[in-house]
């Protein structure tokens, strides 16, 4: 699979400008915001309900054996 760039645009708008000058400060701009997408996934449990939900629901009738 080829890995490609993935572009962030900003508003012009106090909000977007802010946060355009608090990435810039970093010095590894990339590497930066590669972390806090990393942090903002593993805090991410919307998939890991998703999957449990999903492995409890089979349709299936209970014989009770």
């Amino acid at each position: 699979m080829a890995i490609k760039p993935i572009g962030l645009s900003f508003k012009n708008t106090p909000e977007d400008v802010e946060l355009y000058e608090w990435i810039i400060t970093h010095s590894g701009k990339s590497a930066f915001i590669k972390d806090i997408l990393r942090l903002s996934m593993g805090s991410d449990t919307s998939k890991k309900v998703n999957k449990i939900s999903i492995t409890k629901s089979n349709d299936l009738i209970d014989m009770d054996f």
